[in-house]
């Protein structure tokens, strides 16, 4: 209605405006059909672009980010390499100015000058001195693309799984939940444990092999044969010892002469040939000799000597392992006349280890197999070496002097008395492992004995304990087996001279590992002196336990003194004192016990007095909360008359003393054919006891009653008690006591008795046997007999019947093949049944 009133240049210019608003838009409507046409081509790319990079990591796994920023750079060369998608030539085409031109005028800018919403763009010095943030968008926020339709329009932003694992790929390892470690249950523990003692001793058991190996004649002969004549020379002595000096040229001649081959490229291919072909024959020769040598003895001991001196025989053109070589070095200081020993760092299966680790080793059986876990052994780590006793020789008189174990690492030069070679690389500290901390270092004799020398090469020795086996009783005996064997051997076998020797390296070898296990750390908290190998605080002790003597102190934790392992001693009563290590008590200190405790009848009193102690407080109380935490009120009611006895207050009924405070003692000896006894009638063996002098102890079955039927005196021998619930206790008895003149009378009429008793019961077995069948039979006569009674004429078919028919019947077909036979069922009457049976 307005437009009526409108003049006519108005109208005209309106006209004018609807005509160009017209163009305009078709322009817009072209221009919104490009540029729909180009984000369909974009997409379309970026949709190619995707699944090649899923094929990729598909293939290997690639970097996600890298991935990432190759996509950004392969987007920004396709918006320029299209037509019509810069902000400039859009622009243009509209015939407008940018929202952010230069302040000049000019609208010429290009993509590189001109930023997102058309500000400046930083060149890259600019942009290099600032810090920006990564951030996963890959949208076109330089291009300009009209608005379309709601139903026309196209995301330009990827497939949520795309832009997930663009964007938080990094963050999906964080996102997992770590896998709980499965603990190790009682029997686990308890099977592991038994598989590192049985590897332990398995590992003894082939270092004692291996040394006696290296003690074979020939194979002395043979390496010692092939030492220069100097270093003969020189280590030739009449005392079994060598000086370091020449000991360390053995060492360099030894370690060069076992020196792995190195290949060389262009080598004398011809020449090699030619020095095998010469010395085939040697080889030969020396395998019969060998094989000679071994026809006759037992055990596998030949077969690994043999297998060091093919070794030997082959040097310089074929690599040694560690333990061959220190084997070999043995065997050549045996042939000089030297005092040689192996030492092996043993690495049985792990008590303390993970059920992870335990699966990949092998050791825990799981539900699935698992591949066994490939061993890869450290470089830098000696696990076998040599140890020889060496001493100065004084030019006047050629006496011996400080003689000592020195260590020696046969393929290593310049290693004499050098332990930082055999310790290598292995960590130190709270973080090594079983290997690092060498939880058992032993040295082997030429005798089949051998020590513990643990202590001596353990970084930590603390640490190394930690490693060992919990029962360290158990590792007691097994090295004092050992240490048994070789003292018995230098005593029956050796010189005094070098009785001598040997004994004063030893003892310097014990100082020397005192000395170094007493500058070990002193622990700072109680966790960690708990169990401490080294150190003590006299909290943690049992009742059966003390310090003598209370000197040196060590330190203090939280007021408490620690105190040296060594100083800790075992106390006993009179009585086991007697029975287990023949010592008694002194007759003025018997009233002076160490300490007193309760026996297992008193600490049931005790308790019993406890309950009723308290029991009573709560009745006078109340129920009265604060009373009873009240210490005061508790002493004023103490004093009634019907108040119970304080248990604290009543003294143990057992005696302990410690071994300062007993002497030596000899129990009486058999006379006149009878056996010594205690006051109940038997002879104590609890412990490690011995019997009486001129008695023996013996262990067999029915025993005792062999010994009565002789007339002989003989007392029950007591090994130990075994404690039954309620706190009953029981003794325990394992074979007799005799004199020794009735020993071998008594085993020969015991062997008599025992076969006497054999051949009864084999009569006693036959004639329940034949009871057995006679039942068996008169059962089957019944049976049979009934059937053929109440059948009614009707062919009797027993099973049995048919099987000895079809027996008979297969063997007349075997004594006549061609005849053919018909098996019908056999009748049989009851007595011709049980008969045939």
């Amino acid at each position: 209605r307005q437009l009526y009133f409108v003049p006519l240049h108005v109208v005209v210019s309106f006209g004018a405006m609807r005509d160009a608003d017209a163009a305009r838009r078709a322009d817009a409507t072209s221009l919104r059909s490009s540029s729909k046409r180009a984000v369909e081509a974009t997409l379309e790319k970026r949709e190619k672009r995707r699944r090649r990079d899923d094929d990729k990591a598909q293939l290997a796994e690639g970097n996600a980010t890298t991935t990432a920023r190759a996509r950004v750079n392969d987007d920004a060369e396709t918006r320029r390499t299209i037509p019509g998608r810069s902000a400039a030539s859009i622009a243009a085409q509209l015939g407008v100015a940018l929202p952010f031109a230069r302040g000049d005028g000019s609208t010429a800018a290009t993509d590189d000058d001109v930023g997102a919403c058309g500000v400046d763009a930083k060149t890259n010095a600019e942009s290099s001195e600032e810090e920006w943030d990564d951030v996963d968008d890959e949208r076109d926020y330089g291009a300009y693309v009209p608005d379309v339709e709601p139903e026309e329009r196209v995301g330009l932003e990827d497939a949520p799984e795309n832009a997930g694992r663009a964007s938080g790929g990094g963050d999906a390892s964080t996102t997992k939940k770590k896998k709980k470690s499965r603990r190790l249950s009682d029997d686990e523990r308890r099977n592991l444990l038994e598989t590192h003692h049985t590897h332990v001793m398995c590992l003894v058991a082939r270092g004692r092999l291996v040394r006696a190996a290296a003690s074979s004649e020939i194979l002395r002969a043979l390496v010692t044969s092939c030492a220069p004549r100097r270093l003969v020379d020189a280590c030739t002595t009449a005392t079994a010892t060598v000086e370091v000096s020449a000991l360390a040229r053995l060492v360099d001649w030894f370690a060069d002469a076992t020196a792995p081959p190195i290949a060389i490229d262009g080598d004398d291919v011809l020449g090699a040939k030619k020095a095998v072909k010469d010395a085939r024959w040697r080889r030969l020769a020396f395998r019969a000799a060998m094989h000679r040598a071994s026809a006759g003895a037992t055990g596998s001991a030949c077969g690994i000597a043999a297998r060091l001196a093919s070794l030997w025989a082959l040097r310089g053109r074929t690599e040694i392992s560690e333990e061959e070589c220190a084997a070999l070095f043995a065997a050549l200081c045996q042939g000089l006349g030297l005092m040689c020993r192996v030492v092996s760092s043993l690495e049985p299966v792990p008590v303390r280890a993970s059920a992870a680790k335990l699966e990949s080793m092998g050791v825990l059986h799981t539900p699935k197999p698992l591949p066994l876990e490939t061993v890869r052994r450290r470089e830098g780590l000696v696990r076998h070496w040599c140890e020889v006793l060496c001493a100065r020789h004084d030019a006047e008189s050629n006496d011996k002097g400080n003689a000592r174990w020195v260590s020696v690492v046969p393929t290593t030069r310049a290693s004499v008395d050098a332990p930082e070679i055999i310790f290598g690389n292995r960590k130190r500290g709270t973080t090594a492992d079983a290997t690092s901390s060498m939880p058992y270092v032993v040295a082997f004799y030429a005798d089949s004995g051998a020590r513990d020398v643990t202590r001596k090469y353990s970084a930590a020795f603390s640490q190394a304990l930690h490693h060992r086996t919990p029962d360290w009783k158990w590792w007691e005996k097994i090295t004092e087996h050992v240490e048994r064997i070789h003292r018995d051997a230098i005593a029956r076998d050796a010189s005094p001279e070098l009785r001598k020797v040997v004994e004063t390296a030893d003892a310097t070898e014990l100082f020397e590992m005192d000395v170094r296990s007493s500058k070990e750390r002193v622990p700072g908290t109680m966790t960690e002196i708990k169990n401490h190998p080294l150190w003590v605080v006299e909290r943690f002790l049992s009742r059966s336990q003390c310090i003598h003597p209370r000197h040196p102190v060590k330190g203090l934790i939280a007021g408490e003194p620690v105190f040296p392992r060594s100083c800790v001693k075992e106390l006993k009563s009179a009585e086991r004192w007697k029975s287990e290590c023949r010592r008694r008590v002194i007759d003025t200190l018997m009233n002076s016990p160490v300490r007193k405790i309760h026996s297992r009848a008193s600490q049931a009193r005790v308790k019993a007095l406890t309950r009723a102690r308290e029991g009573w407080f709560m009745t006078q109380a109340e129920g009265s909360k604060e009373h009873l935490d009240s210490e005061e009120w508790r002493v004023s009611m103490s004093e009634h008359d019907d108040c119970p006895d304080d248990p604290q207050r009543i003294p143990g009924d057992i005696a302990l003393y410690g071994e300062w405070q007993t002497e030596p003692w000899t129990p009486p000896a058999a006379v006149g054919g009878l056996v010594p006894k205690n006051d109940r009638g038997n002879v104590d063996l609890y412990g490690n006891a011995l019997p009486p002098p001129g008695t023996v102890h013996v262990n067999l079955p029915r025993i005792a009653k062999t010994a009565k039927s002789m007339s002989i005196d003989y007392a029950p021998a007591l090994v130990g008690f075994e404690y039954k619930a309620g706190g009953k206790t029981l003794p325990v008895f394992n074979g007799i006591v005799v004199c020794e003149e009735f020993k071998d009378d008594l085993l020969s009429k015991h062997e008599e008795a025992e076969e006497t008793r054999r051949l009864a019961i084999e009569a006693k077995v036959y004639k329940e046997a034949c009871l057995h069948w006679r039942l068996l039979l008169g059962a089957i006569w019944t049976r049979a007999a009934l059937r053929e009674e109440f059948q009614d004429g009707e062919v009797f078919q027993d099973p049995t019947a048919r099987r000895i028919a079809a027996a008979r019947a297969m063997h007349e077909s075997d004594n006549h093949p061609t005849a053919p036979v018909a098996v019908e069922p056999l009748e049989l009457g009851a007595a011709a049944y049980v008969e045939e049976l």
